[in-house]
């Protein structure tokens, strides 16, 4: 099924929304708790300090009235109802105790006053406020991103927290005790809080609610695919191929959807620590929009470089027949060829799959397409003028930019032109999908848009590849 579309030649091109920015300064043996799957992993721009469970927190030693702490452009703070603090983005949240001091007070002030806080807009900086008794969550940010898109990754950091405990275990332990120290229930997870906190700076598929696939042709993929099928065993409700970032296929039941923030949390999983690159393991998992309530348990183990296998359960008790499903499928994809090729495509998937010189569109700089009936997106790997950490992250903030803007409820936008000082951007959104495509700063409104329509021609061409458009379920191999 492919995704039709209007040519944008019909929309006039002066009726298009302009915006132009002001200037700008600008053990082979499985693993039965999650914490024991935590382990040091070092980041480009990050220190490591504070331990929590054999974890040693990222900028953990910083002090809260130092320089340094303050320049950090967004923190996310999580604290109890009762005011203990869980966690904290940067410095030792022990220390900042004072700091969730003010924030309790503020909260009550306004739940005194039969109000609820939500936002403060003060100068650059943006406090963003989400309550989910027993837990507060806020984020302050100067990163320019808007309030909906900063209570999205509260939202984010919550489940990931919901996926260590359960809605219902967290609920309980707090109604026995209001004033407990979650740190120790939580301790050696925090890896996974930084490890979210960072992958929602840099992968956009938090901002889209979708997930990326990794490209590659489609007849492997349904191959692959045929052979999960023929593997299946009673106990299995998933079973999902996957690269750190990136979806190879993925088999379900037919009255069971994944949600994509059930998958970006198990994206996070496996892109927080490297243990899972060394051994079989089998850990309990809470995946909060399938049901917040319960565990189901997650084999995860990686059959090949960048290519992880992971089967997940109901059964506690199933490993070992995850395992032997694990080393069929493995035994299977090997005589067939298809680990190998495997292989090369996520090799080749980590630096983003393609080029946007694929496309064969002189001026095009880089662009996200989401497809709104399959909530997958796609986008070429991010070279120049997008090769440095800066510009890529500049990049994203213009996505984001665009993406708020267009999505505001006030007043939507379908199409959006962008002449900005270093790109000139266009946002288009339909009914079937999502485009946001970024050129050079100088090029026209027409080019733009002749520009786009061959973009959508070429993307409709190849989207077999870059996305999964026909998942099967377990009962097509029965």
């Amino acid at each position: 099924m492919t995704n039709s579309y209007i040519p944008l030649t019909a929309i006039r091109l002066d009726k298009l929304k302009v915006l132009r920015p002001k200037p700008s300064i600008i053990s082979n043996r499985p693993r039965s708790r999650l914490e024991r799957t935590a382990s040091a992993k070092s980041y480009d721009s990050d220190d490591i300090s504070n331990n929590h469970g054999g974890y040693q927190k990222h900028f953990g030693n910083e002090d809260q009235t130092s320089g340094s702490w303050t320049s950090h452009r967004k923190h996310f703070f999580i604290l109890s109802s009762a005011g203990k603090p869980i966690y904290a983005r940067y410095g030792d949240e022990s220390r900042i105790s004072s700091y969730m001091g003010v924030i309790q007070a503020l909260i009550s002030f306004f739940a005194d006053n039969n109000d609820t806080i939500r936002c403060i807009n003060a100068g650059q900086h943006r406090f963003v406020f989400l309550l989910k008794t027993p837990l507060y969550l806020v984020c302050v940010s100067r990163s320019g991103e808007s309030e909906a898109q900063l209570r999205e990754q509260l939202e984010y950091l919550y489940a990931q927290i919901i996926s260590v405990l359960t809605h219902s275990q967290m609920t309980r332990i707090f109604e026995q005790r209001n004033n407990f120290d979650l740190r120790g229930l939580i301790g050696g997870t925090e890896i996974f809080l930084d490890s979210l906190g960072k992958l929602m700076n840099t992968y956009p598929g938090f901002m889209l609610g979708a997930i990326q696939c990794l490209t590659m042709p489609r007849d492997l993929r349904d191959k692959v695919g045929a052979v999960l099928g023929r593997a299946k065993c009673k106990p299995l409700l998933y079973a999902i191929l996957l690269t750190p970032t990136q979806l190879i296929t993925l088999l379900r039941p037919r009255a069971h959807s994944m949600h994509p923030s059930d998958l970006h949390l198990i994206f996070n999983l496996l892109s927080g620590s490297t243990t899972f690159e060394s051994f079989e393991s089998w850990t309990p998992i809470c995946l909060p929009k399938f049901n917040n309530k319960s565990f189901v348990h997650a084999y995860i183990c990686y059959i090949a470089k960048r290519v992880c296998m992971l089967l997940i359960s109901p059964d506690k008790d199933s490993f070992d027949e995850m395992s032997s499903v694990k080393q069929k499928v493995v035994k299977e994809l090997e005589d067939g060829g298809m680990l190998a090729s495997l292989e090369s495509h996520a090799a080749v998937g980590s630096r983003g799959g393609f080029s946007v010189g694929d496309t064969g569109i002189p001026g095009l700089r880089h662009f996200l397409y989401k497809s709104r009936t399959h909530v997958q997106f796609t986008m070429p790997e991010l070279t120049d003028p997008y090769s440095s950490q800066s510009a890529k992250k500049r990049l994203l903030r213009q996505y984001q930019h665009m993406h708020e803007r267009m999505h505001r409820n006030a007043r939507p936008l379908k199409v959006l032109f962008h002449a900005g000082e270093h790109e000139t951007m266009l946002g288009w959104i339909t009914s079937n999908f999502e485009l946001y495509a970024a050129f050079g700063p100088f090029v026209s409104k027409k080019a733009v848009v002749q520009m786009c329509n061959k973009l959508l021609k070429w993307i409709t061409k190849q989207e077999d590849s870059l996305l999964i458009l026909g998942a099967p379920s377990f009962e097509k191999f029965k």
